[in-house]
């Protein structure tokens, strides 16, 4: 039995470990997303958000992406005037891994009295980031389309920067106008 579950295990590892948790999407119908030009992200507030903080690199990494994602797709970022606006939510949780006991993890047996009971043990802890992505129409001010990511946040920058370059991949992999190739 402990083999079955540990060769299991190991099948199951590269599986979780390979993609973002968190992937949809949700778009409005009857948009033409070909006629818009001009793009702007909408002023964001990280106060809240202490792995931003104090120089808001992932932030950066994740709007640099952003802006290239949209770049590829023949957009141009503006001042003034957009016709579509990024409205950018980026949440961090920190989560708690736990397993269940079950009979076979029972310290001692063997009192006529013995009560056991399954419970929660703490196994790790992990900080889950999730970034929503929504286009507007700045001119109608209306939601056109949503994409959602999610996934582990790493403690070392350069592990969070591969992710969020493939996050944001994943973000616009079905968005509507597809990036121009040169």
């Amino acid at each position: 039995m402990k083999k079955t579950v540990f060769i299991f295990l190991l099948m199951a590892v590269p599986i979780l470990a390979s993609s973002q948790n968190l992937i949809s999407y949700d778009k409005s119908e009857g948009v033409d997303f070909s006629k818009y030009k001009t793009y702007q992200i909408y002023s964001l507030d990280v106060k809240n958000i202490p792995e931003f903080e104090p120089k808001k690199t992932g932030l950066n990494m994740l709007l640099e992406e952003i802006h290239k994602q949209m770049v590829a797709r023949g957009y141009e970022k503006v001042n003034e005037n957009p016709e579509l606006l990024i409205n950018l939510g980026v949440t961090i949780t920190a989560e708690v891994q736990t397993r269940e006991t079950d009979i076979r993890d029972a310290r001692y047996m063997g009192q006529r009295n013995y009560h056991w009971e399954s419970e929660e043990i703490v196994i790790g802890h992990y900080k889950e980031g999730t970034v929503t992505l929504d286009l507007v129409d700045a001119n109608k001010n209306k939601m056109i389309w949503q994409a959602i990511s999610g996934g582990v946040v790493s403690e070392k920058r350069e592990k969070n920067k591969k992710k969020i370059v493939r996050g944001v991949q994943k973000l616009f992999k079905k968005y509507p106008v597809k990036a121009q190739t040169n």
